[in-house]
């Protein structure tokens, strides 16, 4: 009997630390990093290229400047 219950703690212990060493070797951090400043990167993307369009716009409806004329040499 109690070298059934040792046999038992022993397996229920190496099976959380089992879980836990394969959790922090697995990458899932890093993923979860990687996920959220793949999120953060979406959002100032999508901000660039709103400040990106508004600057054509206002390029497209400046009004058109004309060339100095320079004398021709005589």
């Amino acid at each position: 009997m109690k070298r059934t219950l040792v046999f038992l703690l022993t397996f229920v212990i190496g099976g959380i630390l089992g879980a836990g060493t394969l959790y922090t070797t697995s990458g899932a951090k890093d993923r979860g990093r990687i996920a959220a400043l793949e999120s953060e990167l979406k959002s100032k993307n999508d901000k660039l290229d709103k400040c990106t369009d508004a600057l054509i716009k206002l390029h497209t409806n400046a009004p058109q400047t004309t060339p100095a004329v320079t004398a021709a040499p005589q």
